[in-house]
């Protein structure tokens, strides 16, 4: 075979010369491929496309050292026990409707940017106008569900010891109710298993129950099979397996219990004892009502993770309170203290743990003021205290209000889990 001197005299074989052009342009030609994208490949090609300019645009691909946690947040309300001059407060002159939007407005900066909302029902809500009362039955017009629709609540909590004020088909025409506003509601069955529900929220499963310790004995009107039927009843060996067997479906879980003495600050001893078992059992967030005030917060560490109990959430609107005859006989300013409270769950993208990152506790207080020979009523936030500058209220009202942040701030703590 013939040889061509390239270099120096040396010489190289046409043979190698050839594989040498051939690898070149193998070369050349796989640049070229891996540099057009592949949408012009995958359809066929334009003959007219500037490959360089459309490889320019194809991006780079970008990897995160680590991948991120998600977050969950849930807020809760206590009771809203909305005795009878509620109704009249909220209904609109000369026409068959009620408007409770008012009440609430206030709160929606804090309840529609959450993952999840919820609030506790204490009443009946039929549809049979001239029906609705306060205490002792209460019962009251269905368009409060259109107040809790409209500023961002997405849960009812209906277990709790009025729920059964207009007997079990009062109840479950409220359930109805509160279903056809879009709401969800928790505490109210027919026989469903699980009784629980579990929501996923931003790509954290969290679950929900309720209980109570007590329908006004209006549950011994039902039969035994009724009860467990359509009610959830304190028992602690069916919670025991509920809340073990929601724990391990769920990232979290959040239990609300009604429960505990009227008007007192202090849990009892069956409820710190309850709380205990039910943090052994997979609860990670007790949320507690019932007693009408404001019960302490408590931190609870089990095999280092934080668990989160609120005893009583105290009263998020209601009469009871100073200037209103009926219970409580003294100290029924506490009666005028409650707050919402911002939970925040974290996952870890990597382990898929789910922990309780943040709480945070925001005072309320109910403002009452009479218009056009009426009293009207106003929840207030008060994230901080000294936190309305702008003339939002009047300087009185703001002095009553701050001293209900006071209160209420004396009793919980929040929390902000440590960096890792």
């Amino acid at each position: 075979m013939g040889v061509i001197n390239v270099e120096k005299g040396k010489p190289v074989t046409l043979t190698k010369v050839i594989v040498l052009i051939c690898t070149s342009l193998a070369i050349i030609f796989i640049s070229v491929y891996l540099n057009v994208p592949h949408s012009y490949i995958r359809d066929g090609g334009d003959p007219n496309t500037n490959i360089s300019s459309s490889a320019s645009a194809v991006p780079k691909a970008t990897f995160s050292s680590e991948p991120q946690p998600l977050k969950a947040v849930i807020v809760s309300a206590g009771d809203c026990v909305l005795h009878e001059v509620f109704q009249k407060s909220a209904k609109i002159e000369n026409e068959d409707r009620y408007d409770f939007n008012s009440i609430f407005e206030a709160i929606k900066p804090y309840t529609e940017p959450a993952h999840y909302s919820l609030i506790s029902f204490e009443s009946a809500a039929t549809n049979k106008r001239g029906d609705y009362s306060g205490y002792p039955l209460f019962n009251c017009p269905p368009e409060i569900f259109d107040a809790f629709k409209n500023v961002g609540l997405d849960l009812v909590n209906n277990s709790n010891n009025h729920q059964l004020d207009r007997k079990l088909k009062g109840m479950l025409e409220t359930r109805d109710n509160i279903r056809s506003r879009g709401l969800e509601v928790l505490g109210v069955y027919d026989g469903e298993e699980p009784r629980y529900m579990i929501k996923e929220l931003n790509g954290i499963k969290v679950g929900l129950m309720a209980y109570t310790y007590s329908c006004n004995m209006n549950e011994d009107a039902l039969t035994a099979k009724q009860r467990e039927h359509h009610l959830a009843l304190i028992d602690e060996k069916r919670m025991e397996q509920e809340i073990t067997e929601m724990e391990g479906k769920a990232d979290a879980t959040v239990i609300a219990m009604h429960w505990g003495t009227e008007y007192t600050q202090k849990p009892t001893d069956y409820q710190e004892k309850l709380a205990r078992k039910m943090i052994d059992w997979g609860a990670d967030v007790i949320l507690g009502s019932h007693p009408h005030v404001v019960q302490p917060s408590e931190l609870i560490d089990l095999n280092g993770d934080t668990k989160y109990i609120i005893y009583s959430m105290g009263n998020f609107v209601s009469n009871q309170r100073r200037g209103a005859s009926g219970y409580p006989k003294t100290h029924k300013e506490l009666c005028e203290d409650s707050m919402l409270i911002n939970i925040e769950f974290v996952k870890d993208a990597g382990t898929s743990k789910t922990v309780i990152n943040k709480v945070t506790h925001i005072p309320t207080w109910l403002w009452r003021y009479s218009k056009d020979g009426v009293y009207r009523f106003q929840v207030i936030p008060v994230p901080l205290p000294d936190y309305y500058k702008n003339g939002e209220y009047p300087k009185e009202v703001l002095a009553e209000a701050y001293e209900s942040y006071k209160r209420t701030m004396s009793l919980v703590s929040d929390y902000q889990r440590p960096s890792p």
